[in-house]
């Protein structure tokens, strides 16, 4: 079952989001919630990500699993206002704090590119795994590449932020230069030499919006005793669809599962 509503966000507002359960009725269900995934999504993306979020959601509940896509703020049908990565790590907090209020105490978090590293720097308490689909880490090497080139953009900027295509509902998203210095106060290195949470990183070799090279320098720098797992789709680009995005579901479920196991 699918439910559509809205989380209330700490500073005011709300942002739209969709719970796909196991089972009914839907929130006001008494017994023993199911493990939840939280599923965050990438930059210029909204919660369905082309239709592969859904598609997700759903096998993830054949197998006994809740997931939830929500609409960080600034994207999809949120009101629209400037991106920003501390914006979304707020967002994925108040998105964890529904959760947590609802009853659910197993809970998982995916993110996908820019929500991976969303994800990532999140630090919440409690959770139980992450899964990061291609997570842009080396923000640098995405984001100031030679076609896009942003930071130097945002740097040219005057008043009016900069309106950016998006890939879902709602129209263009904004961003000014207090993306890229939100990011530029990121030390990502530092944060992968601690980062203890068992985590797994799904890439494809094909990307070349994250580049594999770069995913398998920043999973060097994890810990290696805290079973992180590192795994490469063939042929799979930054846009992975049909059999590639069935490898990407299948890895994330069987890591899931076996999480899951250990953790009950």
């Amino acid at each position: 079952m699918e439910e559509k509503f809205f989380i209330s966000k700490s500073v005011g507002g709300t942002l739209s989001a969709v719970l796909y359960t196991t089972h009914e009725p839907f929130i006001f269900d008494e017994k023993e919630k199911a493990p939840l995934i939280i599923m965050c999504h990438g930059f210029t993306g909204d919660k369905d990500e082309w239709g592969r979020y859904p598609r997700a959601a759903k096998i993830f509940n054949e197998e006994g699993f809740d997931a939830l896509t929500f609409d960080f703020s600034g994207s999809g049908e949120n009101e629209r206002e400037v991106v920003t990565l501390s914006k979304q790590v707020r967002d994925l907090t108040d998105v964890h704090s529904w959760a947590k209020e609802l009853g659910y105490t197993w809970i998982a978090l995916l993110g996908l590119s820019f929500g991976g590293l969303t994800v990532l720097v999140s630090n919440l308490p409690e959770i139980k795994t992450m899964v990061l689909w291609a997570p842009v880490l080396y923000y640098r090497e995405t984001f100031e590449d030679e076609k896009l080139n942003l930071f130097k953009i945002l740097d040219n900027l005057h008043k009016r932020p900069l309106k950016l295509p998006s890939s879902g509902v709602g129209g263009k998203i904004l961003v000014d230069k207090s993306f890229s210095e939100d990011l530029l106060s990121l030390d990502i290195d530092s944060l992968l030499r601690v980062h203890e949470i068992p985590t797994i990183i799904i890439q494809g070799t094909e990307d070349t919006v994250v580049k594999a090279e770069s995913t398998r320098r920043a999973f060097s720098l994890l810990p290696p005793d805290k079973g992180h797992q590192l795994i490469e789709i063939k042929g799979a680009t930054h846009d992975f669809d049909n059999a590639h995005l069935e490898q990407f579901i299948n890895v994330s479920l069987e890591w899931l599962k076996r999480i899951r196991r250990k953790t009950k």
